[in-house]
């Protein structure tokens, strides 16, 4: 198995997010010092070593189908796309159309790590490196003991491939507790609208959704 060996840290902008440039292959980011280890993991976890050194970022990042863990964790983690023009947008408005921003994307720019972000993740699967029937990634923010902001980013669950659902938003402003996670858990399984196939019915990807959110959430509070 090919070895990695980290070097070339991502840049940084003037905004202090870190930029993962569209033409680069992903590998280069697994390999970066400074990678975030959500998108690291995700990134372990949705491409072999060869893949990631024959798909570039954009390619990846902007085709959620490629490696749907890899598009939850980029959702997760609030990533913006950055266009030529020199604007910004969201990911996830830009991926669902609702901003146009001027220019061609360039490159997809993410948070670095700190300690008030937490992240977890869950799924199901046949095998371990089968793409999830249903996966979760959760991303928590927390100022103290208060959850400032929650996302999380479930695949098979939805019309498209990855989305992110709006119950975590309900956490904000309050603990991060077994309580609280599981209230919002069952919140993020009512709002789910899966597609049933020959992988799992429309009630079996529902009762995931919320076994694996409440997982990945854990995750977060467990994160001291």
């Amino acid at each position: 198995m090919p070895q990695t060996s980290h070097s070339s840290p991502l840049p940084v902008t003037d905004a202090g997010l870190l930029r993962l440039d569209g033409a680069a292959p992903l590998e280069s980011v697994y390999e970066a010092d400074n990678a975030p280890a959500l998108l690291r993991w995700a990134l372990k976890r949705s491409f072999v070593w060869q893949r990631r050194n024959d798909t570039e970022v954009l390619q990846a990042s902007l085709s959620m189908d490629q490696g749907p863990m890899w598009a939850a964790a980029l959702l997760a983690w609030d990533a913006q796309v950055a266009f030529d023009s020199g604007e910004t947008a969201p990911l996830d408005a830009y991926l669902k159309r609702e901003i146009k921003p001027e220019g061609r994307p360039q490159a997809i720019l993410v948070r670095p790590e700190s300690e008030n972000l937490r992240w977890g993740t869950g799924d199901v699967s046949r095998l371990p490196t089968d793409t999830p029937i249903v996966g979760a990634v959760a991303v928590v923010e927390m100022d103290g003991d208060v959850v400032k902001s929650a996302r999380v980013a479930l695949t098979g669950v939805w019309k498209r491939t990855v989305d992110l659902a709006q119950a975590p938003a309900a956490l904000a402003g309050g603990p991060l507790n077994a309580e609280t996670i599981a209230a919002a858990a069952e919140a993020i399984a009512a709002e789910a609208a899966p597609r049933a196939d020959y992988l799992g019915s429309e009630d079996y990807r529902r009762a995931m959704a919320a076994v694996i959110s409440r997982d990945a959430l854990t995750q977060c509070m467990e994160e001291n």
